[in-house]
């Protein structure tokens, strides 16, 4: 029988087909998600990941799912809705956004990533892409790396990178800020977009 948080998981097709390994590992560190409630946005990363890394850190594949499925989970809990996952923008070509946000003004990307390496160049590419759609779009690039969060804040004051607003550590009071902004948006799911419009159409 399905613990709370697969059947969550699986009711709102956060994933696809049952049984995925990733979402087994969240659901034994995370069984109730939502009995963490109480708990501050960058605590509540950090007391799951902690868990992950402690008991389950076998395989380097997983750890950029689940560490997706924690970010995921903390948006749900703090009814932070609704939210896209691996979205597809229209006009946008050839980009999945792991996390995205919707509002009248503007859509929110989220890309989450563990490491970042040269991962950081995608999420740049992918942000200048929508933002060349959606002018106002922002689009922050959340990462378990404080390090590497501090370098790549450097490269976006520097203008070595030009799509992302900002790199955010999930382990500190800034993504703690980043949430409750998030909180504070009157969120929308976007509505369907007409190719083509005209005053009359002959045919």
């Amino acid at each position: 029988m399905a613990n709370p948080t697969q059947e969550i998981f699986e009711s709102k097709e956060i994933v696809k087909g049952k049984g995925t390994k990733a979402l087994d590992i969240f659901s034994r560190i995370a069984p109730d998600f939502r009995a963490m409630r109480s708990f501050g946005a960058s605590d509540y990363v950090k007391a799951l990941w902690d868990r992950y890394i402690e008991n389950y850190n076998e395989d380097n594949s997983i750890n950029g799912k689940l560490f997706e499925y924690i970010i995921i989970s903390l948006l749900i809990n703090r009814n932070i809705l609704p939210l896209y996952v691996q979205a597809r923008v229209a006009f946008v070509p050839n980009v999945d956004f792991d996390l995205l946000l919707y509002t009248d003004e503007k859509p929110i990307a989220l890309s989450a990533k563990t490491s970042l390496r040269e991962r950081y160049k995608q999420a740049d590419l992918e942000a200048i892409a929508l933002k060349y759609v959606h002018r106002k779009a922002e689009c922050y690039l959340i990462t378990m790396s404080e390090k590497e969060n501090d370098n790549i804040n450097k490269k976006i004051k520097n203008g070595d990178l030009i799509g992302l607003d900002r790199c955010y550590y999930a382990g500190s009071s800034d993504f703690d800020a980043l949430i409750a902004y998030f909180e504070k948006l009157s969120l929308k799911r976007a509505g369907s977009i007409e190719i083509v419009t005209a005053s009359s159409v002959v045919e």
